[in-house]
C-alpha cells in the first residue's frame, strides 16, 4: 500500500469515527508517525513537503524547493506532472511525486471558505496549527510533493 493510500485510508476512517475535527486531530498526532513507520518499513526517508505547509516540519529543503518550483511551472502550463528520480549523491536516490488536490474531500481541510472549507473547521485547524498556510486550494491544484530518499543499496537489494 502506498503512503498516499495509507494516509488517505486512515484519514477517511478518522472522519467516519468522529467527523472532520477528529480527522484534524488524527493528522496532528498521527500523520507524521504513520509516514515514519512507512519510512522504517521501506528503509527510506519518506516525507510530504509543500511551500504552503500546515506543519512547519513539512517545509521543503533547498533541493525539494527547486523541484516543487519545477512542478509548479509545469502545473501552471498544464503539463502533465510525473514522478521524478535522480541521484542525490553516490549513495542515495531522491524520488519525488507531486501531490494534487484530486479529491473533493481534500477541500474539507485545504479548500477555501465556502468551497469545501467551513469557518468552524478553519478555526479548529488554527487551534492545532497556528501558523497554517495549507488552505486556499481548489480541486486539481498542486498541493506539494512526496519526497523519498532511499539508499542505492536498498534499490539493488530489492531487485535481487
Amino acid at each position: 500500500m502506498s503512503a498516499k493510500s495509507t494516509l488517505g485510508k486512515n484519514l477517511q476512517n478518522a472522519i467516519a469515527r468522529g467527523g472532520v475535527e477528529h480527522a484534524i486531530a488524527f493528522c496532528n498526532l498521527q500523520a507524521m508517525p504513520l509516514v515514519d513507520s512507512l519510512s522504517h518499513k521501506y528503509h527510506a526517508n519518506i516525507s510530504r513537503v509543500s511551500t504552503k505547509a500546515r506543519n512547519p516540519a513539512d517545509r521543503p529543503n533547498d533541493i525539494e524547493s527547486q523541484l516543487l518550483e519545477a512542478y509548479s511551472y509545469q502545473w501552471k502550463d498544464s503539463i502533465a506532472l510525473k514522478a521524478n528520480v535522480q541521484a542525490l549523491d553516490e549513495h542515495r536516490y531522491l524520488f519525488t511525486k507531486p501531490i494534487l488536490i484530486d479529491n473533493a474531500l481534500c477541500l474539507t481541510c485545504h479548500g477555501t471558505l465556502h468551497n469545501g472549507l467551513k469557518e468552524e473547521t478553519l478555526e479548529f485547524i488554527k487551534t492545532k496549527y497556528p501558523d497554517d498556510e495549507a488552505t486556499g486550494y481548489s480541486l486539481g491544484d498542486l498541493r506539494g510533493m512526496w519526497s523519498i530518499v532511499i539508499d542505492k543499496k536498498e534499490v539493488v537489494q530489492s531487485i535481487e
